[in-house]
């Protein structure tokens, strides 16, 4: 009698097992999460920001294959696919009704990788902007001109990121530079 139980738990811990694994493959658009380097939202796709973390993942000798949802119109995905083919990266568009969730972009590799970290989608580029009580139109703005208030407000609640900025000089303002901050705070407050 134990010895039928034993097998009943095996045979549900097996089952349990291949349920998670075919959730997880779903999920990371029909690669296996031992494979995956590193994986974007769809939501940070549709941002439009170039994420160097992924560019650099695709240049691992360990990447094998960029796989990318196409739920994302070309136009976002355009620069990754380009350098995939700069480098010879094998890229490959999917869709499908059995992938579910946020993921819009894997990098993987052809076999399973050790000390694979447990989170594999790239921080937000503008999240420490957001954590720091900022508009996302600070990250989006980075290598950009902005005004003095601004640059202050960088320079004094996120320092490390001033070299990103330059202040808006003399001759931007004379020939009429605006601050793509204060044009995002504006549309925000329209909106509201």
């Amino acid at each position: 009698m134990d010895n039928i139980k034993e097998n009943m738990d095996e045979e549900k811990r097996m089952k349990d097992s291949f349920s998670k694994i075919q959730t997880e493959k779903a999920y990371y658009l029909g690669e296996y999460k031992e494979r995956v380097l590193g994986a974007l939202t769809k939501n940070q796709l549709l941002d439009g920001d170039i994420y160097p973390e992924i560019i650099d993942l695709m240049g691992r000798k360990e990447a094998y294959l960029l796989k990318i949802t196409r739920e994302v119109p070309l136009k976002n995905l355009k620069q990754y696919i380009n350098h995939a083919e700069k480098i010879d990266l094998k890229y490959q568009l999917v869709d499908g009704i059995s992938y579910y969730g946020e993921i819009g972009l894997v990098v993987v590799s052809k076999d399973a990788l050790e000390n694979q970290s447990e989170n594999l989608v790239i921080r937000d580029i503008n999240q420490d902007f957001i954590d720091a009580g900022l508009d996302k139109s600070y990250g989006k703005s980075r290598g950009q001109e902005i005004c003095s208030k601004h640059y202050n407000k960088i320079k004094s609640i996120l320092p490390s990121y001033i070299n990103e900025y330059k202040k808006i000089g003399i001759l931007g303002k004379i020939i009429g530079t605006k601050c793509p901050i204060c044009k995002a705070d504006k549309e925000n407050n329209r909106r509201k």
